[in-house]
C-alpha cells in the first residue's frame, strides 16, 4: 500500500470536511482495523517501512480506538464479519486509503485540488450489504503515518522529524457512499509505538466523533 508522509504548514486550502444535514450517532458507527505505517529514516534521509515498529503502533491505534468506542458506544469490526457481502474488504481498504491521503494531503496544503468538501469522495460500489451486516449507518477510517530515526542513529537534538507525520479519520456513510466528515491532526502527536502517545494521537482526531475515552 502506497503511502506518504506529509509536512505540517500553516496554510491550507479551503475545503469543508462536514457535511451539512448529517448527524452522525456514535451508536451507529462501525470502525475496523487502522491504517499505520511507520517507516525508518536512514543516514541519508531515505525511507524504509518497518514491519515491526508498524505493528506496534497499529495495535496501539487500535487499542486507543477500542476504548474510545466502547465507552462512547458502536461497535469495531473485523474483515470476516464483511466476508459474507458483496463488497470486498480488500477494495474498500485500499479506496479509503487513497481517499484519506487525498484529503489529508489538501487539508495540509501539498497538494491542492478543485475539490471544496469530502463529500465530493464517494465509494464506486453500493455499500447496503456492510450496513446490513455491521447493523451501522457509518463506518469510520482511520489512517496513521508517521517515521522515526533509528535509535543508533538519533541525537537529543533531533530524535525524529516530527513534520513528517499524518493523522487523519473519515466517516463514510453507508448509504450512499459519500465521506460526510473528516478531522486530521493539526499538530504533531507523539510517538505511536507508545501507548499513551497513541492515546493522544487518537483523541486529536476522533474525540469528536467517540467524546468518551481514556485519556493520556
Amino acid at each position: 500500500m502506497a503511502m506518504f508522509l506529509s509536512a505540517m504548514v500553516g496554510c491550507a486550502p479551503a475545503l469543508s470536511t462536514r457535511t451539512a444535514g448529517v448527524t452522525i450517532v456514535p451508536s451507529r458507527i462501525a470502525v475496523g482495523p487502522a491504517m499505520v505505517s511507520v517507516f525508518e529514516f536512514d543516514r541519508s534521509g531515505g525511507l524504509a517501512q518497518r514491519a515491526d515498529w508498524t505493528s506496534a503502533a497499529a495495535q496501539n491505534v487500535d487499542d486507543a480506538i477500542a476504548a474510545r468506542v466502547a465507552a462512547s458506544g458502536g461497535r469495531t469490526f473485523v474483515p470476516a464479519d464483511v466476508a459474507h457481502t458483496d463488497v470486498s474488504y480488500g477494495d474498500f481498504r485500499r479506496w479509503s486509503s487513497g481517499a484519506l491521503q487525498e484529503i489529508a494531503r489538501q487539508l495540509d496544503g501539498t497538494r491542492p485540488s478543485a475539490r471544496r468538501s469530502v463529500s465530493e469522495w464517494r465509494y464506486p460500489q453500493s455499500l447496503s450489504t456492510w450496513r446490513a451486516a455491521l447493523a451501522a449507518d457509518f463506518v469510520v477510517a482511520v489512517l496513521f503515518v508517521d517515521a522515526y530515526e533509528a535509535a543508533a542513529q538519533a541525537t537529543p537534538a533531533a530524535e525524529r522529524y516530527r513534520a513528517a507525520q499524518t493523522g487523519i479519520a473519515c466517516a463514510v456513510d453507508l448509504g450512499d457512499g459519500r465521506i460526510v466528515w473528516c478531522d486530521s491532526a493539526r499538530e504533531a502527536f507523539g510517538d505511536l509505538r507508545t501507548p499513551v502517545d497513541a492515546r493522544g494521537a487518537v483523541a486529536t482526531i476522533a474525540a469528536e466523533l467517540w467524546p468518551k475515552g481514556e485519556r493520556p
